[in-house]
């Protein structure tokens, strides 16, 4: 018998998860009124079952699923539900074939700490993610092509975009002053908290062990701005000017021969960031600030031995991120910086 037309699209919907899901979804809404659930249930089975292929296709990621059907995660939890509930639970194929070998742990402890280790590394480039979505945003790429790129669901988009224009940073690649003043001020008040603290003992109570926590936040943050937005904002003025030399070849020798300042040592020692490297220091300063409110707004615990220095080293995160947000913002270094320092 010559297939049809028809006959061709039918089965082409039965290989396709989405067209049968949305074949059946729409049959399931002709139903009739008398009959409604008892029309309505071999469509609503047909599109559980449309809807477990095309979500254990994703590897079971029911947001990747979602995408493909064009609607949010929540959308089609609301779909499962309108169908009969929950999608059937299938149960998990175990791989066939193992690609190669797992990696050689000494320990559990050495594999834990392993673990710890990664979360922190997939942290760290998450704290960049909503930066990179609105810049994405703010310079007209469509939120649809940015879920393609990122996996990142439409349904975060909307929920981090705010209901105006996107604001945009002030700050540009080309700001050198504006990076090498902030850095200063961040290094200078730094300087002067580590000059009025110190490294503290068993013995010492905690306003003294909270001062040098916040001395060291301070002092590291300086350094990671600077080796990562500023490098050369420590550097001193040249002592070796060109009009003090009679010809430019004793100039260029001079300057060859001299001892490097302690400030050109310390330039290759600093702290680098893939993220600063690959896009800027803006980009730098703003997943900064991400980790920096988080560890802000973690709560004290009941059970923490030392609230007193919690909350003094919660402080010094907070204080941080309104410097830089300020200076992104603005484009200027915050005036409370400039006058503590």
């Amino acid at each position: 018998m010559q297939d049809t037309p028809q006959d061709d699209e039918s089965q082409a919907i039965a290989d396709d998860p989405v067209r049968r899901f949305l074949a059946a979804d729409a049959g399931g809404k002709a139903a009739g009124e008398a009959a409604a659930k008892a029309a309505a249930a071999p469509y609503d089975q047909a599109a559980l079952e449309a809807l477990q292929d095309l979500i254990d296709g994703h590897g079971g990621n029911i947001a990747a699923a979602a995408r493909e059907l064009g609607m949010s995660k929540q959308a089609l939890y609301k779909r499962m539900a309108k169908a009969g509930g929950t999608v059937p639970a299938r149960p998990a194929a175990k791989s066939a074939v193992q690609f190669q070998p797992a990696l050689w742990f000494e320990s559990r402890e050495d594999a834990r700490d392993a673990l710890m280790d990664w979360h922190l590394r997939s942290q760290s480039v998450n704290d960049e993610r909503d930066a990179f979505l609105l810049g994405a945003l703010a310079v007209g790429l469509d939120p649809i092509a940015i879920s393609e790129y990122t996996e990142v669901p439409l349904e975060t988009l909307r929920r981090i975009r705010p209901a105006g224009n996107v604001t945009v940073s002030a700050l540009r690649r080309d700001n050198e002053e504006v990076y090498d003043a902030f850095a200063r001020a961040v290094h200078a008040h730094a300087t002067r908290l580590m000059d009025h603290a110190k490294a503290p003992t068993a013995s010492e109570d905690p306003h003294t062990a909270g001062a040098y926590s916040v001395a060291r936040i301070w002092y590291d943050t300086a350094e990671s701005i600077i080796g990562n937005t500023a490098p050369y904002a420590l550097m001193p003025d040249p002592t070796i000017r060109a009009e003090d030399y009679p010809s430019a070849e004793a100039f260029l020798e001079a300057l060859a021969t001299r001892e490097p300042t302690q400030e050109e040592l310390d330039i290759d020692k600093r702290p680098q960031s893939d993220v600063a490297t690959i896009n800027g220091p803006d980009a730098l300063l703003a997943t900064t600030y991400v980790r920096y409110r988080r560890e802000a707004a973690k709560e004290t615990t009941a059970t923490d031995p030392n609230p007193e220095i919690t909350q003094a080293i919660r402080q010094a995160f907070s204080d941080i991120a309104d410097a830089i947000a300020y200076l992104r913002t603005t484009g200027e270094v915050p005036p409370a910086l400039l006058e503590a320092s």
